[in-house]
Formats: structure tokens, C-alpha cells, sequence
């Protein structure tokens, strides 16, 4: 038989204990004895596919306020000088033929809800659609017409030649379309324009402009440009 020392024997006791004790302990954990500080959100394993979250929009209004030069079916020529106040537009129309109108309506996002009248007793309802920053559009109708449509063209302003911030000039129009130009250097220059067409009478020739929207510029037949500097 073999003899343990008194040590030896106490020295097994604690480890069995101890380790009985670490037992007991480990599975009061498992069987949820602690509350976590911070639980753990369960993954989603779900293939459900999710709702699409709805981006927020700006609270900010564009500016429309100004004159613009419009054009469209059933619509005619004309000038028309908008002033805002908030999301409340009211403009002031000039036609070619002479006759005046008004407009009024409510601008939410980029979208004008509007009504028009006119001095010969026409008028219409409709919305446009400010899609960039010198362009408005949409559709309108009344009693005799179904499918009218016009576009309004910020044409007054400043234009830089050749994008050229030292070589604006100042450009403005009235209701049968003239554009007054005055260069950088203060020469005074004509055009005009036909429908959304801008043309420079110059020396005789007549220049013709398109105009690109979506770039802010006009590009002209002889290879020259402008772009948009404000107003």
C-alpha cells in the first residue's frame, strides 16, 4: 500500500472541488444564469426580400424666379416673369400677339402645379416639371384642348463664351423674342429666337444656336459656345 503524505492529500481535495465548483459554474452560465450586459441582435437569415426605404428630400426649393422665354402647341410665343415666394409662384405672361396673362400655382420639389389665364379669355391647368436648371416643361389642358404642352427656356442671364468667366455677356429678351446682347466689353449685339432655338444676328448672318439643357450651354454653327453663369 502505498502512503501519501498529509500534503499530498490536501492538495487532491482542493482540485477536485475546485474543479466541481468551475463545473457547477460553467453550467449555471450555460443555462442562462448571467443576463449579458448587451444582447445580441439574432442574424436575419430571412430570404423575405426587404421593403425599399424611401430617400429623404431635400427641404430646399429651387429658384424659378426671373424671366423665361416659352413656347408650345396651342400655346404661342411669349414672355413670362415668374416671382416666388416660398413654394408660391405667380408670373406675369406677355404674348407676341400683344395679349397678356397670369399664372399662378405651387412649386413641391422640382414640380409646378399651375393654372393660366389669358387676356382673350383662354386659359388652362397643368403642371411643369423643372428637369434642369434653364428648362421647365409639362403639359396643360382646358375645355377645347386635351393634349396642350409647353416648354419655358431661361434664356436672360449671363452667358460665358467659351465657358470663360472673364468673357460674360448679359442677355436678355422680350415677348416677340429679341435678344439684346452686351459682351464683356460693353458692345451690344442682336439675336432672337425661334421656338426653343437662340440665334446671333451678327454682320448680316444668322448664327443659330442649340440649346443643351442638361449641360447649361448653347452650341452654335460656327463651332462657338456658351455656358450658363447665372444671373
Amino acid at each position: 500500500m502505498i502512503k501519501t503524505s498529509p500534503l499530498l492529500r490536501t492538495l487532491t481535495l482542493f482540485i477536485t472541488v475546485f474543479g466541481c465548483a468551475a463545473a457547477s459554474f460553467a453550467q449555471g452560465e450555460a443555462s442562462g444564469g448571467r443576463v449579458p450586459t448587451t444582447p445580441t441582435k439574432p442574424k436575419d437569415t430571412s430570404t423575405a426580400p426587404k421593403a425599399p426605404t424611401t430617400p429623404k428630400r431635400s427641404g430646399a426649393l429651387d429658384n424659378i424666379s426671373g424671366k423665361w422665354w416659352t413656347t408650345g402647341n396651342d400655346f404661342g410665343a411669349s414672355e413670362i416673369v415668374i416671382t416666388q415666394t416660398g413654394a408660391n409662384i405667380s408670373g406675369a405672361i406677355t404674348f407676341a400677339d400683344g395679349r397678356t396673362g397670369s399664372l399662378n400655382g405651387t412649386l413641391v420639389g422640382k414640380r409646378l402645379q399651375h393654372t393660366w389665364s389669358s387676356s382673350d379669355g383662354n386659359g388652362g391647368s397643368g403642371w411643369l416639371e423643372l428637369s434642369w436648371a434653364n428648362f421647365l416643361g409639362g403639359p396643360w389642358r382646358n375645355q377645347r384642348v386635351k393634349d396642350g404642352s409647353w416648354t419655358l427656356n431661361r434664356i436672360e442671364g449671363q452667358w460665358c463664351f467659351g465657358g470663360n468667366r472673364s468673357r460674360a455677356r448679359r442677355v436678355t429678351h422680350d415677348a416677340r423674342g429679341q435678344l439684346t446682347i452686351v459682351t464683356e466689353d460693353g458692345t451690344q449685339e442682336e439675336g432672337h429666337m425661334e421656338g426653343p432655338y437662340l440665334f446671333l444676328d451678327l454682320n448680316g448672318q444668322s448664327i443659330k444656336g442649340d440649346m443643351f439643357y442638361k449641360g447649361n450651354r448653347v452650341d452654335f454653327a460656327n463651332g462657338f459656345f456658351w455656358t450658363w453663369c447665372g444671373r
